[in-house]
């Protein structure tokens, strides 16, 4: 590597920020618009029109770099006026875009623009597959996920010539990028769409097996990142550029910020072998510092101490908002004509007991996840995948294997070893939840269906997918119901989350183990001692599972139950609907996907739902259910 191509990339919010990075010595800036951005709470900062054409001729006249953040997640019915907007930034000459959407990589494609893409943090890039598939599509950087770490980073940058990105400095959020739906289903603020409010800094009991302490704190109050003291270490594994976060943040501030880190990193080009950190500096960022800080996982996984439990340097004032339970009584629908042929019906089965269940059925699609769910008494393993297949075989059923949501590079081995059984077992299909896992399997020339962990909200990014060989999309699960109905609309083959329990977050950190006293590096297993939630303080309990990777999955309180909505998904054109089934108990399970079937041949038969038949599901879980984010419909 040639270390004097090492690039200092600092934020900007407003032009007077914009002024004080660059001569503090940033060699790019990033900043976004007024439009389609992902710092959109804040309606004093982000860039006009006029202040872009403003920003591009200050930084470009001082031989700078200028990347717009265009990092949301986009609707069906935004996408023509965002072509516009690429026209836009085309003519303004602006060095990059950085996006999350694959959309945006189609509209670039249609409109014949040559504008640099650089793939977000936000879209989770995690391993040297999904890399080189975003290659192949002319992306020019990988901005990699946060939670991965040194050695994976140099794995994915010597296979590859995509410059590699990576945040240094600044606010970090406890949940892998891109899959955290909290805010989403909690508030109908979309932190994929820049409105998060921030549930992570509520306050929370952790409830469950000996649990020491019914305390409130915040469990989910991720510390500061600060890697310093790493960049040597960075820059020997692959990172060509060095990201500072804070587009919300002061002129004084970042200024101050940004000269830190140029002279560190000048340091460091002029004399790599001889570089060492410069403990006063250290020490006076530490002095400096807005929350406490942690250096993530780079070096090892997350443990209790990446979290401010007590809150006392949290800057952020969240309000904890109640979700709405859903009043399932008759259908609150018409029926307006029968639909001759109405959605399949896939459901996720969480092992064997379950899957004899359901078999006699005759269900559409039967999803088998490959996560080793550590509270489940079943799971996939290798025996149970082949049996399964060979139960399926004398049935109309077709057989999915499905993908974990994340998948780091240290996870890839374990993807190759999940082609290579679906391949003795006589898979019909595979559903991928990342870019890499659809890469591996796409090119084996399975049947590739698009999980709901690659947040599909509009049409262009999933013609970005079946380009690449996926078949059916599953339609993200932040979704309301009027922008779920312009995505049908398009004629995208799309499966809908119907039912099951919602996914708020997953996170490398164990919260569990950091409600204990024991938190030694042995870790003595509490997550399979029983139950264990997370308590809001108006009472709101958030089921905690984790995998054998010791991921944690964070679930909302309800489950999701849109049965009283199908006619008008169906209408819309959603070819299935999905059950995630995996948490039920085969005898809970079996009496959904009964209730579901009975809904779908009231469709096909153009009949309102059976007396009761809403209130039937409602005893399967006293607990009650949810409409969630369909019913928020956020902006």
């Amino acid at each position: 590597m040639n270390l004097h191509e090492l690039e200092l990339l600092a934020p900007a919010g407003r032009m007077d920020v914009l002024h004080s990075v660059i001569e503090a010595g940033a060699d790019a800036v990033y900043l976004g618009g007024k439009r389609f951005n992902m710092r959109g709470l804040r309606p004093d900062y982000n860039f006009s029109d006029a202040e872009l054409e403003q920003a591009v001729e200050y930084v470009h006249g001082r031989q700078r770099r200028l990347y717009i953040t265009l990092n949301n997640l986009y609707y069906s019915d935004e996408i023509d006026d965002i072509a516009n907007y690429l026209i836009f930034l085309r003519d303004l000459q602006v060095d990059a875009l950085i996006v999350q959407d694959l959309g945006i990589a189609i509209l670039c494609e249609e409109l014949n623009l040559d504008l640099p893409l650089h793939a977000s943090v936000q879209m989770g890039i995690a391993n040297l597959q999904a890399v080189k598939l975003l290659e192949e599509k002319g992306f020019s950087r990988a901005i990699l996920s946060k939670n991965v770490s040194l050695t994976e980073t140099a794995a994915i940058s010597a296979g590859t010539s995509m410059g590699i990105e990576f945040f240094v400095h600044g606010d970090l959020c406890v949940s892998h990028t891109g899959q955290c739906y909290m805010s989403g289903i909690m508030t109908g603020g979309q932190g994929n769409r820049g409105k998060c409010r921030k549930p992570c800094r509520w306050q929370y009991q952790l409830r469950g097996e000996g649990v020491q302490s019914d305390q409130y704190q915040y469990y989910l109050a991720h510390k500061d990142l600060c890697l310093y003291p790493y960049l040597k270490q960075m820059a020997d594994a692959g990172v060509t550029s060095f990201k500072i976060e804070g587009r919300m943040r002061s002129a004084q501030y970042l200024e101050w910020l940004v000269s830190t880190y140029r002279r560190a990193l000048d340091r460091l080009i002029a004399d790599p072998d001889n570089y060492s950190t410069d403990a006063k500096e250290m020490e006076i960022l530490y002095e400096n510092r807005i929350r406490n800080y942690t250096i993530g996982n780079i070096i090892k996984p997350l443990d209790w101490t990446v979290i401010d439990f007590q809150g006392d340097r949290e800057p952020v004032q969240s309000q904890v908002e109640i979700l709405p339970r859903l009043e399932i009584g008759e259908p609150p629908q018409t029926i307006n004509a029968a639909i001759p042929v109405p959605p399949g019906l896939t459901v996720k089965v969480g092992g064997l007991d379950a899957l004899e269940a359901v078999m006699p059925l005759g269900i559409d699609h039967i999803v088998l996840g490959s996560e080793t769910i550590r509270q489940n008494k079943q799971n996939w393993t290798a025996s149970a995948v082949i049996k399964a297949a060979q139960w399926a075989r004398d049935t109309s059923s077709r057989l999915f294997l499905e993908t974990p949501r994340i998948v780091s590079q240290n996870d890839f081995p374990a993807i190759v070893d999940l082609r290579n059984l679906a391949v003795k077992a006589g898979i019909d299909g595979v559903i991928v939840n990342d870019l890499g896992s659809l890469r591996i399997f796409r090119d084996a020339g399975f049947q590739v269906w698009g999980g709901y962990g690659l947040n599909i909200y509009n049409h262009a990014a999933g013609k970005f997918l079946m380009d690449n060989g996926v078949q059916r999309i599953t339609a993200s699960i932040e979704l309301g119901r009027s922008y779920l109905q312009s995505l049908l609309r398009t004629g995208t083959p799309s499966e809908i989350m119907v039912q099951g329990p919602l996914p708020c977050l997953v996170s490398d950190y164990c919260m569990i183990r950091a409600g204990h006293e024991e938190r030694d590096d042995e870790c003595p297993c509490y997550c399979i001692q029983g139950e264990y939630y997370l308590r809001d303080t108006e009472g709101q309990q958030y089921r905690i599972v984790s995998d054998a990777n010791c991921r944690t999955y964070l679930h909302a309180p309800y489950d999701l139950c849109l049965l009283p909505y199908l006619y008008e998904l169906a209408a819309g054109g959603a070819k299935s609907f999905r059950i995630e089934g995996q948490f039920y108990q085969p005898g809970q399970l079996r009496d959904i996907v009964v209730a579901y079937q009975e809904a779908l041949q009231c469709l096909a038969e153009g009949k309102p739902q059976s007396p009761g038949l809403c209130a039937r599901l409602d005893s399967v879980n006293p607990s009650g259910w949810t409409a969630a984010a369909y019913l928020h419909d956020p902006s």
